[in-house]
């Protein structure tokens, strides 16, 4: 018998051959996506590898930044930096060999070391120079095209700055918001408010409140129910009345509080907790005048036209002066003070005013007090100056600008993945 020319190779055989040849086939493509020089994604054909992912990832982590997914938070950032270098190269924006160095040795001084130690903890941690060199640069020419490009239309205002220096910019400890009631203690009305001030400290809802203060209240803020729509800091109440916000329920009524002339009583409608500025620190520009008439129509009738007629501090003198001609330029003081310094019902008064506002709720020695708040300012060490505060709103607003800016790109942009 001729041996068979052919045979049919065992079934098991052609199952492993093509089981072997499958698996092949898969592992060829994933050995390449783990190839550290394969391309972990394209952004605008330009490839981003595994490679300079990996050094992202270690570079975030060394800079203290954390995520759920850390890769995905390196690519991600390697995409904006890529976007960042085309963008500016697109629009001819370049770097000296000295700028870079700078930008390098100023990021590296941040955690106040040389450059040349700062590289060398990176390389401890395994990243190379090139990382650092290529994160520095993106970023130095994306600042570099965000500032030629929107710099010049970018205005910070002197208001803009006093806000930023105020204590309005800087938040304090425990702050509330409040509803007032001021009754008179004219003689003339003592009967009247000895009956309505056990009706006040009955109340336990802020509806009753309101409603008490528009029947009730001789304050401006009794036709809005007695809302003082401004957050106020606690520390600068004088006591019983700032340690008892600090601590009583929201909803709590305290009072009546003895004023020149007046006596208050305050809701608690909110409270919270904020950043530190000590009472020390915080200075009072206000103006102060009091005024002939005691708390008479004829006197509230003029201090509603100074109201309606003035519209910041440097008209104020004028105002009230044209409304009480007799009164002399000096009765009119301008005033900048430590809040510490502030008696008792002027503290009391004027922390319940937003600058610009004025207050007139108190009597002494038969006279209106008319109080205007110009501004609240930190002061002391650590405090920047005008010069800081408006380079600090430029960059703020550049950088709103530049976020959108990326946006569009990243937007307008082909990234895929292979």
């Amino acid at each position: 018998m001729r041996p068979s020319l052919s045979r049919p190779a065992p079934v098991k055989a052609v199952l492993v051959m093509l089981a072997t040849a499958l698996l092949s086939a898969i592992a060829a493509p994933a050995a390449r996506a783990q190839s550290p020089f394969a391309a972990a994604v394209y952004v605008n054909d330009s490839a981003i590898t595994n490679y300079e992912v990996t050094q992202k990832m270690r570079l975030l982590e060394f800079l203290g930044a954390t995520g759920s997914d850390p890769r995905q938070q390196a690519i991600d950032r390697l995409i904006e930096e890529r976007l960042q270098e085309q963008e500016a190269t697109r629009l001819g924006g370049r770097l000296e060999p000295g700028d870079l160095t700078d930008a390098m040795t100023e990021f590296a001084g941040r955690a106040n070391l040389t450059l040349d130690a700062f590289v060398a903890r990176l390389q401890q941690a395994g990243i190379d120079r090139d990382t650092f060199v290529s994160f520095i640069r993106a970023g130095a020419l994306w600042r570099g095209l965000v500032q030629a490009r929107f710099g010049s239309q970018i205005r910070i205002t002197d208001a803009q700055i006093d806000q930023a220096l105020s204590v309005e910019g800087v938040q304090p400890v425990t702050e509330v918001l409040i509803s007032e009631i001021f009754l008179p203690t004219d003689a003339q009305f003592a009967e009247t408010v000895q009956r309505i001030v056990p009706q006040i400290q009955r109340i336990r809802s802020e509806t009753e409140f309101a409603n008490a203060a528009r029947q009730v209240s001789i304050a401006p803020s009794a036709t809005t129910g007695g809302r003082v729509d401004r957050w106020i800091n606690v520390a600068a109440i004088p006591d019983p009345v700032g340690s008892q916000m600090a601590t009583a329920p929201i909803g709590a009524v305290v009072g009546p509080v003895d004023m020149p002339g007046a006596l208050a009583f305050f809701l608690l409608r909110a409270r919270r907790d904020s950043r530190a500025v000590a009472g020390s620190a915080i200075e009072i520009d206000y103006r102060r005048v009091a005024l002939p008439g005691g708390r008479s129509d004829e006197t509230l009738a003029h201090v509603a036209r100074i109201r309606d007629a003035v519209d910041s501090c440097a008209d104020f003198a004028p105002v009230v002066l044209r409304e009480f001609p007799d009164l002399a330029q000096d009765a009119i003081a301008t005033l900048a003070r430590p809040a510490t310094e502030l008696s008792a019902a002027e503290r009391t008064e004027i922390e319940r005013l937003n600058p610009g506002e004025m207050s007139a709720n108190t009597v002494t020695d038969g006279r209106l007090v008319l109080l205007m708040l110009c501004a609240r300012r930190v002061t002391g060490d650590g405090v920047p100056t005008r010069d800081q505060a408006r380079l600090a709103l430029l960059n703020r607003a550049l950088e709103g600008q530049a976020t959108v800016y990326l946006q569009q790109l990243r937007a307008d942009a082909d990234i895929r993945y292979p």
